[in-house]
């Protein structure tokens, strides 16, 4: 066997799991073979992959053919002795109903958030794992370097120029597949209209990836200029069948000839589309500098096929060369290209540009994280009441233990108690996961776009596992007290054990239980008013009743004629996109008295529409549509950027802007254009030179149903073939909040099932208590003690407990808040008192209601009842 490199060892866990599984016979080779394969994939895919893939391998020889065979305990009959564990273990739950139940619930509630979990993680790691050289498949990434030599926030996007090059200059390159995010729009048939989105992709497309063909041959499929691969349900959607080999479909007013039919991308691949055209169409039609100009890395996307005995370092010194080349020939952009493999596209970094939704990494952590932290609190509830309730079964543990019973088999009988009723749980589970899971589907934009949760043979499996690995785990801490403790102690019951000096078991799990439920409380009220916030954010224009309807490649003048007869209709503009909604647009501007230039972003307008959105002019006027005089409208943090004075004095001034000479002909107060994660940055609003994708309307009505009736009649008056895209100004807003949302009902959720799991353990350590106590309660009232003070009496212990668990949850929830959910905002709430404490009160309140139902229950107890056997 092979001596590895410490820092690239297998992981310790799986290693020591198969050394001890394994027959001896075997183990050496077995383990020999399973570390080359490890040390392969950290040079394939890196060592963190490399290390799943390992503990995954291991787990796999989990057969009969492999396992040594263990003879747990010394005894001729295992399985009398496990018959007779089930048994008891059965008449237990059964006599303990109540506590049965509790612990039952409280399992079967976390269960079905790990459950989702399960399934959620299986689903995202089989994305892209159907092409046939997965392996040996990496993108080409941007990392854009700015003026100040900072890197930005890496782009997954990159120049078709940068993919020619790498085809002909990087050795050790097999194939470089590059397409192009701008076949979209109409294609028509004779008679009918259809709305498609797709690719311009290069002629080795088929070769990088692995999409099988129906029709067609993949390698001259897109060879040809104006070559049209369509998906076998987009053919069947335009043509009812699939062979249409040879046919033609015009995209505005230009035929392209269907040369392939391929089957649809699957649900688990990151690259989705309805047809490819082919890349050397590009060269033919106005767009071609995308395929020779450096700066045009926006929407385009190169993927590497590199040989099976490559050399990654030299690759990427090689593109290291033509990036260096390149950003010495380009005035405006300054780029590092930066390979990564197709395993970690997705789930990945959250890159600019994803040529797809892509589920960040962050996001897949956090989701396990939460997951596991709601499971541990049951784990830890089941903990808790099992060791309070093992009072009762004191005598029974003494007495096998003193007629011979070994640690090892007592151990065995809770975890066998345990593990039956985690697979008790799991049936509970399974229907509580069906009955969220849609919720959870709509819960998060990337969640609904990338997953399906549907059920598989190998989530079965995995859920079979985690099932007793939960029964093992919760019961280990009450099986560990009861073993480790002479019979003598056991005899006198286990309320006074403790962890260390002064600190109760109980104690410690109950606090740990409500520190999460306060958490998620804490954090649902500050997400939830963070979220308010961002909704009504005064924006500096006017929103209300302005609705966006998308022009889908109409004429905005043909669509403004028809909506302009509609009398509930007071105002008409038009934009190329939505301010206030997450979409940005920016270019170097300069001034010629000024040294530096400076990005500034925009957007294109008419002329209606400053005033049809009430933006505040300071100087000067609107915009005119006349195009043989470039204009623009700047904001106040442009002339603060430049030191242009007043914006009396900036009137006039010629700025060098998407290289062209333009006016500023008026100046606006500043506005927030982008959202709460951006400060006001210099802007300008310029003229829309036919790029106009939106029209504004602003409507005043008094029955909101009948004129959207009237507006989509208008639209269909002018575009039968397109369903009318419209939404309210608000409603784009709130969208572009979805995260935040989310987040919200994320939290919410699991609040809800962290405090409910918390509360059922507090009721089953309250019911503990009083029937614990009962006697003495009992005498004390006899002697003249008030409800008032037994209550107190009872509940004096929980108290403390609840006030260092909101102590602990407070600043935790505050600064898990400031550098998660906050982290990148510019704007945010003013947390308070109430912010913070009334989540915590929440918990507390409901907690001590929960307690005084049982100390009240049993201070009311009939005297005679309780001590009639003293």
């Amino acid at each position: 066997m092979s001596k590895l490199n410490p820092h690239i060892a297998p992981p310790a866990f799986a290693s020591r799991l198969l050394r001890w599984f394994c027959h001896s016979d075997f183990h050496e080779e077995l383990a020999g073979d399973l570390e080359e394969n490890f040390l392969k994939n950290t040079e394939i895919y890196g060592l963190k992959k490399a290390k799943r893939k390992y503990t995954i391998e291991v787990l796999g020889l989990l057969r009969p053919s492999v396992i040594k065979k263990v003879r747990l305990f010394n005894y001729q009959n295992n399985t009398a002795m496990f018959k007779n564990y089930t048994l008891v273990a059965f008449r237990n739950l059964s006599r303990n109903r109540l506590f049965s139940a509790i612990n039952i619930l409280g399992l079967a509630m976390s269960m079905a958030v790990a459950l989702l979990a399960i399934v959620f993680v299986t689903e995202i790691y089989s994305f892209d794992e159907f092409h046939k050289n997965k392996d040996r498949i990496y993108r080409v990434n941007n990392i854009v370097i700015k003026p100040d030599g900072e890197l930005s926030v890496p782009y997954a996007s990159t120049s078709l120029l940068a993919a020619q090059k790498i085809r002909e200059q990087v050795p050790g390159i097999e194939k470089v597949a590059s397409f192009f995010k701008g076949f979209y729009g109409d294609l028509k048939t004779e008679n009918e209209t259809y709305s498609i989105e797709g690719y311009f992709a290069s002629k080795e497309f088929f070769e990088v990836f692995t999409f099988p063909m129906v029709q067609g041959n993949p390698e001259t499929a897109l060879t040809e200029p104006y070559s049209l691969v369509l998906t076998e349900s987009t053919a069947i959607k335009m043509f009812n069948s699939t062979d249409v080999l040879g046919k033609t479909l015009l995209r505005r007013k230009t035929p392209y000839t269907i040369t392939a039919v391929v089957k649809d991308p699957p649900r688990n691949s990151h690259l989705r589309f309805d047809v490819l055209g082919a890349q050397s169409t590009l060269a033919s039609e106005t767009r071609n500098s995308v395929l020779t100009d450096w700066n045009s890395m926006w929407s385009s996307y190169a993927y590497l096929l590199v040989s099976e005995n490559r050399n990654l370092e030299q690759i990427q010194a090689s593109i290291d060369q033509i990036a260096k080349e390149e950003n010495a020939k380009s005035q405006s952009l300054n780029a590092k290209l930066r390979i990564e493999r197709m395993s970690d596209i997705f789930p990945g970094e959250d890159r600019w540009n994803e040529v797809g939704t892509v589920m960040p990494n962050q996001r897949l952590s956090a989701m396990i994280i939460l997951a596991l932290i709601v499971i541990f609190s049951a784990c830890f509830n089941y903990a808790n009441l099992s060791i309070a309730r093992s009072l009762k079964r004191a005598k029974e543990i003494g007495v096998r233990k003193v007629v011979g019973a070994k640690q090892g088999q007592i151990f065995t009988q809770f975890i066998t108690e345990s593990i039956l009723v985690s697979l008790i749980s799991l049936i509970l589970a399974f229907f509580l996961f069906r009955l969220i899971r849609p919720e959870f589907l709509s819960l998060d934009f990337y969640i609904s776009r990338t997953t399906t949760l549907e059920l598989t043979t190998s989530t079965y499996f995995y859920f079979f596992l985690f099932t007793v690995l939960i029964g093992f785990l919760a019961g280990c801490i009450p099986a560990l007290v009861m073993t480790n403790f002479k019979p003598i102690s056991i005899m006198k019951g286990i309320a006074n054990m403790k962890v260390s000096e002064g600190i109760n078991i109980r104690k410690i799990l109950i606090g740990i239980q409500f520190v999460l439920s306060m958490g998620f409380a804490i954090l649902v009220t500050l997400t939830y008013k963070q979220y308010q916030f961002a909704l009504n954010f005064d924006l500096g224009y006017e929103t209300e009743a302005i609705l966006n309807v998308e022009l889908q490649g109409n004429d905005f003048d043909i669509v403004k004629s028809a909506f302009i007869q509609i009398p509930e209709i007071e105002g008409i503009s038009g934009s190329a996109f939505m301010p206030s909604t997450g979409s940005t647009n920016s270019d170097h501007a300069k001034i010629e008295s000024k040294a530096d230039s400076v990005v500034v972003y925009s957007i294109r307008i008419n002329e209606d529409y400053i005033q049809n959105l009430k933006h505040e002019i300071l100087a000067g006027g609107p915009i005119n549509d006349d195009l043989q005089k470039k204009q623009m409208i700047v904001n106040e943090a442009f002339l603060k950027q430049f030191e242009l004075g007043s914006p009396i004095d900036a009137i006039g001034q010629i700025v060098d802007y998407y290289n062209e000479n333009r006016e500023i002909v008026g100046v606006i107060e500043d506005f927030h254009y982008g959202t709460i994660y951006n400060d006001i940055q210099p802007f300008a609003f310029i003229q829309s030179e036919g790029y106009l994708n939106y029209t504004n309307l602003k409507i005043r009505s008094k029955d909101m149903n009948s004129t959207m009736a009237k507006i989509a009649n208008a639209w269909n008056s002018i575009d039968s073939n397109h369903d009318l895209q419209a939404s309210f100004f608000d409603e784009d807003i709130e969208r572009t909040y979805k995260d935040l949302s989310s987040s919200m009902k994320t939290y919410g959720l699991l609040s809800i099932v962290a405090i409910s799991i918390s509360i059922l353990g507090l009721l089953g350590m309250a019911v503990y208590t009083a029937e614990a106590r009962l006697k003495e309660l009992t005498i004390r009232k006899v002697l003249g003690a008030s409800v008032q003070s037994l209550v107190s009496l009872l509940s004096k212990n929980f108290v403390i407990i609840f006030i260092v668990s909101a102590a602990v949850a407070i600043p935790t929830s505050y600064y898990l808040f400031k550098n998660t959910i906050a982290q990148n905002m510019e704007y945010t709430i003013n947390i308070g008192f109430w912010e913070l404490g009334s989540g915590a009160i929440l918990v507390i309140t409901t907690a001590l209601l929960t307690i005084s139902s049982q100390a009240i229950k049993a201070a009311k107890a009939n005297p005679s009842e309780s001590l009639r056997s003293e």
